[in-house]
């Protein structure tokens, strides 16, 4: 028996489906949040240092006014953040400063008032304390790694389902705590808990929307839910743009508390439960599909069903495990070169979007350009996908993030709109690596350790999320150093993904054996034609 066939004669794309899918885009926006919304709850913001009997008390301090640049150092056209020359008289004006001696200074006038992160909240400043906000960033990726192995345990053991549900309530509860922080220890403690708790949201919701649809429609499915994710990066950018920190980090997080209805309203996935020898309750779940789509599950397949599952009788009776799957050379190597794809899509895509805070404009413009350019990015991946398949558009979309990045590197600054135009490139063409990594891994590794192999790429993945918050501090020693490590990391993989086996229009491999052959038929094929 097989699960696509079936799927397909009940509706491969009825009105479950679409209801299912519309319910998880909403669960993949708020997904998220917890993930990139310390792009600006810590992002540092432009000061200078307040200059006493120029900068008058009672008023509103000018950031840019005209004897600044008597007073203050310059660098990358910008004051100096916590420097400014020796005052020699009480004037304000070119006479008035010795500017061959600098003293530091503990007062500070903010370029935009209306500013509001923790940097301001908690009086994060200065070179010497930028850390505390590029930590935070890694810290949020450092409890996603951790909490991604309990997850994949829990998804393949009690259901994308019940790890989604957990997920959600975990990480609206941490959210909302964390926007109450008193002080810096207080906010990066629940930023981890945050991440920790709420590992595997995004990834449960995908494999979830995953697994309900046959080969023909995969590819639009995750095109659809990517976008999602890019909607919400968008949303991000939007309420940062309007709100303070702290009533920016409600906003986002207390709409957590309605998708608790997400236990009633979809349902677990057929082919876990199938896996899992739950099939009678695959069965119903089949006839609800096949309801709802206003088709008829032929009772035939139903007793066969109930009697050996759709593995047949030898599935039926065993149980894959993870340390048997690696076992196996094929999927061993497979996971390495898998879990490598991830580090270089981490740091090249979560890099570039942390980076578009730091070129010129306006920050909260260029993040959103930066997210929504992943839609079309995700509409084009859509298209390669079916077209040149998984692998040549992995190598592609890679080696094209790579070039971008070093092209962005010697345009002048002063050419602002082709350095944003190369930028966006950069960020479409690793948002196309992005998609199809996530539904390479999807489709590479067996149902029944599917969500295992994915937290285990995903959390060697976060290897490359964890550096990319310090992309800030790579700056300071070369501007161009960031871009160079895009470039090498992305080209890396770009020519390592050509040894994946291609899976455009093959079924879901349901066991180990069924991986493993994936590769091997792949070769076979290569050497008939030979």
């Amino acid at each position: 028996m097989d699960l696509d066939k079936i799927l397909l004669d009940i509706g491969g794309l009825g009105k479950y489906q679409i209801k299912r899918y519309a319910l998880l885009c909403l669960v993949l926006i708020f997904a998220t949040f917890p993930t990139l919304s310390y792009v600006f709850t810590a992002r540092d913001v432009d000061y200078r240092c307040y200059i006493d009997g120029c900068d008058l008390p009672n008023t509103i301090p000018n950031y840019n006014a005209s004897w600044v640049q008597y007073s203050v150092p310059y660098k990358n056209g910008l004051p100096s953040k916590c420097q400014r020359y020796q005052r020699t008289d009480t004037r304000c004006n070119g006479w008035a400063f010795n500017r061959n001696q600098t003293v530091g200074c503990d007062r500070f006038v903010y370029r935009n008032k209306d500013d509001s992160t923790i940097a301001t909240d908690f009086n994060i400043v200065c070179e010497e304390n930028l850390w505390k906000l590029t930590i935070v960033g890694s810290i949020n990726n450092i409890g996603f790694l951790l909490g991604l192995p309990l997850s994949g345990f829990i998804s393949d053991r009690y259901g994308r389902k019940t790890l989604m549900l957990f997920a959600i309530l975990f990480s609206t509860i941490m959210g909302i705590t964390k926007s109450l922080s008193p002080n810096y220890l207080f906010f990066v403690t629940f930023e981890f808990l945050d991440m920790m708790l709420g590992a595997g949201l995004y990834t449960a919701a995908y494999i979830l929307g995953m697994e309900l649809l046959v080969p023909e429609y995969r590819v639009m499915g995750s095109t659809i839910m990517s976008s999602a994710f890019a909607l919400g990066e968008a949303l991000i950018g939007v309420t940062a743009w309007f709100v303070p920190w702290r009533i920016f980090l409600r906003i986002l997080y207390i709409p957590g508390v309605l998708f608790v209805s997400c236990y009633w309203l979809t349902d677990e996935s057929v082919r876990w439960m199938i896996s899992n020898d739950r099939n009678e309750e695959a069965a119903c779940a089949l006839k609800k599909i096949a309801a709802q789509n206003g088709r008829r599950l032929d009772e035939a397949v139903v007793k066969r069903l109930h009697l050996e599952g759709i593995g047949g009788p030898e599935h039926h009776h065993h149980t894959d495990t993870f340390l048997e799957a690696l076992r196996s050379p094929a999927l061993l190597i497979r996971l390495a070169n898998c879990s490598l794809a991830w580090i270089s899509c981490t740091f090249v895509y979560y890099g570039l979007t942390m980076h578009s805070v730091g070129i010129s404009g306006n920050v909260y413009v260029n993040f959103i350009a930066v997210s929504l350019i992943e839609i079309p990015a995700y509409v084009l991946a859509n298209v390669l996908l079916n077209k040149l398949g998984r692998r040549a558009t992995l190598a592609a979309s890679f080696m094209t993030s790579g070039l971008a990045c070093v092209g962005f590197v010697f345009i002048p600054e002063s050419d602002g709109t082709l350095r944003l135009i190369v930028f966006l490139l950069g960020k479409f063409s690793a948002t196309v690596s992005y998609a199809t990594i996530y539904l390479y891994t999807t489709e590479m590794f067996p149902t029944s350790l599917r969500h295992t192999f994915m937290s285990t790429c995903s959390m060697f993945g976060r290897i490359g999320s964890i550096i990319a918050p310090q992309v800030p501090i790579l700056a300071q020693i070369s501007q161009s150093l960031p871009l160079f490590l895009f470039a090498s990391m992305a080209g890396t993989s770009g020519l390592l993904s050509l040894f994946f086996p291609e899976t455009l229009n093959v079924k879901l491999p349901d066991t180990i054996v069924d991986a493993v052959n994936m590769g091997r038929q792949e070769n076979n094929n290569k050497m008939l034609k030979a």
